[in-house]
């Protein structure tokens, strides 16, 4: 395939854009509010606004560009191109984003999950380039991934593969937003940060940041462990233990040769991977971690937008 793509990162807040050679340059870049309250008629609408803003930006016909991969939270219907569910987008349900995009752009378009589209990115340009399989771990309000073996995204039956964030990592744990309890996401993600911070001030434990609990974020937690507060490094680094117990499953289910994680979380660096790779360590079977690569992703910022584009492109 020699022609141009068009990637498409759809967030919550925000949709990034990309127009992407088939080595995987992106020529031109665009951004622009999500604003999914508005509905998804007029998502779907500025998804290919800010397509076609690209191609003028970078001086590009429309004929020059051989179709759109569209990465999307939530579950996706594969053969109908359809998001069924997706929480971070309020209201959407059996949305027909794929068809939505080809009727405006008159284009060609694929449609996966974000994260499966963000771990072909990274496994095709970034930390997984020279492996032959890859899981990446998103961090953020929740916890989502993605699992890529021998270059393909692994879907699995449903289509539903690679929702890391909800393997039960503990049986009596606190409620996660699935309607489980104990997922990995109610652990170790930011929202599960800062219900922790919030549990140790209420228990007495004494920190700067007990004064700005309203509006407190992980990025308030990681920022104050930098500074030495020993709450805030304490939260980091039990993040980072129960990352390493959700590793250790992956890694005795699937043995890949990396494990990447991705989102604001990974800036805490040392002292979030440390604690992480000893509990791998001290958790998982020799034979399962031998060679085994765990490391924050190498393409933080455009690896939804390159991974879409590489989704059509595998089509």
């Amino acid at each position: 395939m020699d022609c141009l793509i068009v990637g498409v990162d759809l967030g919550g807040t925000n949709i990034k854009v990309g127009l992407v050679t088939p080595a995987g340059h992106v020529l031109q870049r665009h951004a622009t509010p999500t604003r999914a309250e508005e509905g998804p008629a007029a998502v779907a609408a500025r998804i290919c606004a800010a397509a076609l803003d690209c191609l003028q930006a970078a001086g590009r016909p429309v004929g020059e560009v051989g179709g759109v991969g569209v990465g999307s939270p939530g579950t996706i219907d594969m053969d109908a191109g359809v998001v069924t569910f997706s929480p971070n987008l309020p209201g959407w349900a059996h949305v027909p984003l794929r068809s939505m995009v080809e009727d405006e752009l008159q284009l060609p378009c694929v449609l996966d999950n974000d994260a499966n589209a963000a771990a072909l990115g990274e496994y095709w340009l970034g930390a997984g380039r020279e492996a032959h399989s890859l899981v990446l771990l998103t961090l953020g309000t929740g916890i989502g991934g993605g699992i890529v073996l021998d270059g393909r995204i692994w879907h699995g039956d449903r289509g539903v593969a690679g929702e890391i964030g909800h393997m039960s990592i503990d049986p009596d744990g606190p409620p996660c937003g699935c309607g489980n309890r104990g997922c990995l996401e109610a652990h170790a993600s930011a929202t599960a940060m800062v219900r922790r911070l919030r549990e140790a001030v209420e228990a007495g434990a004494e920190t700067p940041l007990a004064r700005s609990l309203d509006g407190l974020s992980a990025r308030d937690i990681h920022a104050a462990a930098l500074d030495g507060d020993p709450v805030a490094r304490a939260n980091v680094e039990m993040t980072g233990r129960y990352l390493g117990v959700g590793v250790s499953n992956i890694m005795h289910i699937l043995n890949p040769e990396v494990v990447a994680f991705t989102g604001g979380v990974t800036a805490a660096g040392p002292m979030l991977f440390e604690p992480l790779i000893e509990e791998v360590e001290w958790r998982t079977l020799a034979d399962s971690r031998e060679g085994v690569r765990i490391c924050a992703a190498e393409l933080p910022e455009d690896a939804g937008i390159v991974g879409a584009a590489r989704c059509f492109m595998l089509a």
